[in-house]
């Protein structure tokens, strides 16, 4: 069978010659600790579908049958960069036509990656607090038969097994989804602190030689609920550039325009804790994307083949950055229109 798509893949590729944008991702294996490699191109239909493939697993396959690529999208690691130049260097001698703009923007940097670095780097700060709410939600889920009754006492609603989910170090965003249905229940996390024992008796258990301060007391949910300001522009812009069963590259600079407006306003926040994380989460982010001025410009076109925004909604997106008749804003402005004209002038030469 495998023989059998392999060669139908091929086919495909040689008779289709569609260009397709390629992404790549390691998949660690729980149970066995193996690493694979999966490949995926992805491309528009005859009918302006999205449609994906799958054309390599555990090693990338022979690319020889592909000769003209749009993008290739990885994560952030240096080592990604460096193959991507060997990548240009080689693929630009299969054809005139094999890259687009002589492949100035075919390294893209994974959005949701970029995020979910922001993320981690956000959280470490207050990590203890988050592990001292997620021991609290262990111990309810484990005793969910004993708080039955005790559930009946309780003002925010009944706190089950279901209602309160746990976190998966891997994905950051059920960490935001653990915090944010927890604070739902922090009265009832209160009570339960002031009446039942065995609650409190069980943050005296000994873990790794030594005993937890206690309970979530108003400290760590403080700091929490701080945390959720920041989680949840990053929480709504990630289910927006992660989405695969719909197009999304026409939003993804609005997602990272969104992100960087809201952390330059909570800069401007009276609360000093929350105005210095802001600014260090705005000079990673900032960072991440090798400086937002940088950015890939074919983000930005996306943007400007939405046929309902066009070129209206980039200049928006400009003016919030950098401010109206700024030097910052006429740059980033001409920038996107030399690449719109490159890009018209290389696709019309190839008709």
């Amino acid at each position: 069978m495998y023989v059998e798509k392999k060669e139908a893949l091929k086919r495909w590729f040689l008779w289709n010659k569609q260009r397709v944008s390629i992404t790549t991702d390691i998949r660690v294996f729980q149970t066995t600790g193996a690493s694979y490699m999966v490949t995926t191109v992805h491309y528009v239909d005859a009918l302006w579908r999205l449609k994906k493939l799958i054309i390599g697993f555990k090693h990338i396959m022979d690319h020889k049958r592909i000769e003209k690529v749009f993008r290739i999208t990885v994560d952030n690691a240096i080592v990604n960069s460096a193959a991507l130049r060997k990548f240009h260097t080689a693929f630009a001698l299969v054809s005139e036509q094999s890259l687009v703009l002589d492949g100035d923007f075919l390294h893209m940097r994974c959005s949701a990656h970029i995020i979910n670095l922001i993320v981690r780097d956000g959280m470490a700060e207050i990590d203890q607090n988050v592990a001292t709410i997620r021991k609290a939600i262990v111990y309810v889920r484990s005793h969910t038969n004993r708080l039955r009754s005790f559930e009946l006492k309780v003002d925010s609603g009944k706190i089950t097994r279901g209602s309160l989910p746990l976190d998966i170090k891997t994905r950051w965003n059920s960490t935001y989804l653990m915090l944010t249905t927890a604070l739902k229940f922090k009265v009832t996390f209160d009570k339960m602190e002031a009446e039942d024992k065995l609650y409190n008796d069980y943050f005296s258990e000994l873990e790794n030689g030594s005993t937890w301060v206690g309970p979530p007391h108003h400290m760590d949910w403080a700091a929490v609920e701080k945390l959720c300001r920041f989680l949840v522009i990053f929480y709504n812009s990630t289910l927006v550039v992660s989405a695969s069963t719909y197009l999304n590259a026409h939003k993804c600079y609005g997602e990272i325009v969104t992100i960087a407006t809201n952390l330059m306003a909570l800069i401007d926040s009276y609360d000093s804790e929350l105005k210095s994380k802001a600014t260090e989460m705005f000079k990673k982010f900032d960072k991440y994307l090798d400086g937002l001025k940088n950015l890939n410009k074919m983000l930005m076109v996306a943007t400007v083949f939405d046929p309902t925004k066009k070129l209206e909604l980039a200049k928006m997106f400009f003016e919030e950055l950098y401010g109206l008749e700024i030097v910052e804003y006429k740059e980033v402005y001409e920038s996107l229109i030399t690449v719109l004209r490159s890009l018209f002038k290389e696709y019309k030469n190839t008709v």
